[in-house]
């Protein structure tokens, strides 16, 4: 999920409490930063990932907890993290022991379609690592769900549902259930929701109005429940001004990208000119041309052209040798 905070076009470097207002309550679910916010209480988070979960998986689950930002370190020094948009346990034995562990994602840059796949490979394997205790026998280790909601097509087939599972390949009729599911719902796709979920017309509901923010004639409870949730926080004052220091931030970073990648390519295109100019005064000295030397210190389009003509000739040359 991208980090970027999508900022508005204001007249100056300040945006307005009203124009962070009217941004704010022009976010969808699936933006970055409304979701952060929806899930930065623990007690809201687990009520908004009990109505989503409940829709996918089409039976009722309660959440025992839901963790937003969720950082897993990767297996030893210097290597690669994880953070989850938020992560929860499903507790659902006697004994109190996690029999599913889920996280939601919210994807809306389609630039990273082609890392979904190894991505959520390895968000599963950090997490499978943290799951079983020494001395737990791997039948107790819980299954893993990972859901991403998604404003793009995944894999371009223009379904609505997609899931992914660990098969045995020379032997598709032999179940091999290592406790993993990907599910990639596209909110812009064709309703092909499995028939055994029973929550599919409200999940398919759900999906487009956390994507585009709209609800549909007759909006289920559960859908109806996600947008209060949703409309109460978009209501805080606070959401609004800490969406004005996240615009002000982001603002600060990109001028100061603009800054380094424009210092970066002048020095680029410095050094290339200053090579060519040198190259240029090295073939004029070593044919003894010092009144062209001299003209092209002075004359700047004379030693244009003698660039286009010379460097040109030495570049074709060099190419005939190495054939």
């Amino acid at each position: 999920m991208s980090e970027k905070i999508e900022t508005i076009e204001t007249n100056n470097d300040t945006i307005t409490f009203e124009q962070a207002k009217k941004a704010v309550k022009s976010m969808t679910l699936i933006n970055n930063f409304l979701f952060n916010y929806v899930m930065e209480d623990e007690e809201r988070a687990k009520e908004v990932a009990q109505i989503i979960i409940s829709a996918v998986v089409g039976y009722e689950i309660s959440v025992d907890s839901a963790k937003p930002q969720k950082v897993f370190t990767g297996s030893d020094k210097g290597k690669h993290g994880i953070r989850f948009d938020v992560y929860i346990d499903h507790s659902r034995t006697v004994d109190g022991e996690v029999s599913s562990v889920y996280d939601i994602e919210m994807e809306d840059r389609e630039a990273d379609r082609k890392e979904l796949p190894k991505r959520h490979r390895y968000y599963s394997s950090i997490v499978e690592s943290k799951l079983l205790s020494s001395g737990k026998f791997y039948e107790t280790l819980p299954d893993y769900i990972s859901i991403t909601i998604l404003s793009y097509d995944p894999f371009l087939a223009g379904d609505m549902y997609y899931e992914a599972k660990t098969t045995l390949i020379s032997h598709r009729d032999i179940e091999y259930d290592d406790g993993k599911r990907y599910i990639y719902l596209y909110a812009g796709g064709n309703y092909n929701i499995p028939s055994g979920n029973t929550h599919g017309n409200v999940l398919a509901e759900m999906v487009k109005y956390i994507v585009t923010g709209e609800l549909g004639e007759n909006p289920g409870e559960e859908t109806h429940r996600l947008s209060d949730i949703v409309n109460n926080v978009k209501d805080r004052s606070e959401v609004t001004k800490t969406y004005m220091k996240e615009w002000d931030r982001q603002r600060i970073h990109d001028r100061e990208l603009t800054e380094k990648v424009t210092a970066e390519v002048t020095e680029k295109v410095t050094g290339q000119v200053t090579d060519s100019i040198n190259s240029l005064n090295s073939i004029l000295i070593e044919a003894g041309r010092f009144d062209d030397l001299k003209k092209a210190t002075e004359d700047k389009e004379y030693q244009k052209k003698l660039m286009e003509e010379l460097l040109h000739k030495e570049n074709a040359e060099q190419t005939v040798d190495i054939q």
